[in-house]
């Protein structure tokens, strides 16, 4: 893959989900995109079972998406990210009597994935439950997965595709972390983006859960 960074994009107030997703897809349709196709990303969120005392107060989150559909990858609260096969899904069966979901707080992003030439862009609206929170625009360039050497094809980019919708920061590099020191992307720093935006979105105030 390449490397990839995830902005919110600013929708009006009075436009519904369906109504800003279609405007930006318009928007992008516009440009040249090509290929529609539909994708998801969902994260769940694990809370220790309060009547044991190990593991009082610990919890962990667990993302999946339509992209990478034999993967699971596990956040713990210290921002660690563990990358697992689909299997996964059956040990979060058995430690049910530790771990449950936390449904209030489940996140869905569903929209639609598109090309213009080297770069692959994905819109998608964000949900809390049923309360749409926002509309995530990512945008990835995919010959490259040096994350210095693409981030100022990212910023000119994205500075066409987001004219007068969201100021894109003049050090791109602060969206785009990376794990590695290498300085190469994997596919877990995409994953991180998500993580982050989820937990902003939870917690607007700064907290995070």
């Amino acid at each position: 893959m390449g490397v990839c960074a995830i902005l919110q994009w600013n929708h009006k107030h009075n436009e519904s989900a369906v109504q800003a997703e279609e405007g930006l897809l318009n928007h992008l349709g516009g440009l040249g995109a090509k290929g529609m196709t539909h994708w998801t990303i969902g994260c769940e969120h694990y809370t220790a079972v309060p009547s044991i005392p190990s593991t009082s107060g610990r919890s962990f989150q667990v993302i999946r998406s339509s992209e990478q559909d034999q993967l699971d990858f596990a956040i713990t609260d210290q921002g660690t990210c563990l990358v697992a096969e689909r299997s996964f899904d059956l040990l979060l069966t058995k430690l049910s009597d530790m771990y449950q979901p936390n449904k209030i707080g489940t996140v869905e992003v569903k929209g639609k994935r598109c090309e213009i030439g080297d770069f692959a862009i994905k819109v998608g609206s964000l949900f809390i439950g049923n309360n749409f929170k926002c509309l995530l625009l990512e945008v990835e360039y995919m010959p490259s997965c040096h994350r210095n050497e693409t981030l100022p094809l990212l910023h000119e980019f994205l500075s066409l595709v987001c004219v007068g919708r969201i100021p894109v920061p003049e050090n791109i590099g602060t969206l785009v972390p990376v794990s590695n020191t290498n300085g190469f992307y994997q596919l877990s720093d995409t994953i991180m983006q998500y993580w982050r935006i989820f937990n902003e979105c939870r917690h607007p105030g700064g907290g995070r859960m």
